[in-house]
């Protein structure tokens, strides 16, 4: 009986081609984009909630949301971009700055102190 060679992630083939290919795609790199820019958005958010010893209920109530609403946020469960006003929201009730940076966008929200 002939046994099956195990396979490894180092033998899987580098999506890294296919990535560069669909990036030529104008259309297909603007959804690339717009989901490496949530990601951002979703890290420097949990980010500066953990920095401010926040849990996601602590910090939902501080602005007036639900902490399934934050932990959506958060873990990219929302398709929508969070409005910058909300995100200044964030930044002032952690007391943390808030930095997005990403190819050709970058900012940072700072509580006013």
């Amino acid at each position: 009986m002939k046994t099956k060679k195990k396979r490894s992630v180092k033998d899987l083939p580098s999506i890294r081609p296919f990535i560069r290919g669909q990036e030529k795609d104008p259309e297909m790199k603007v959804l690339m984009d717009r989901a490496g820019l949530r990601i951002e958005i979703a890290r420097a958010i949990k980010t500066a909630r953990e920095k401010a010893g926040l849990t996601q209920a602590e910090l939902a109530k501080e602005l007036g949301k639900t902490q399934a609403q934050i932990g959506r946020l958060e873990s990219l469960k929302d398709k929508r971009l969070p409005s910058l006003e909300l995100l200044a929201e964030i930044a002032a009730v952690t007391k943390k700055r808030l930095v997005v940076d990403q190819p050709g966008i970058h900012f940072e929200l700072v509580a006013n102190r």
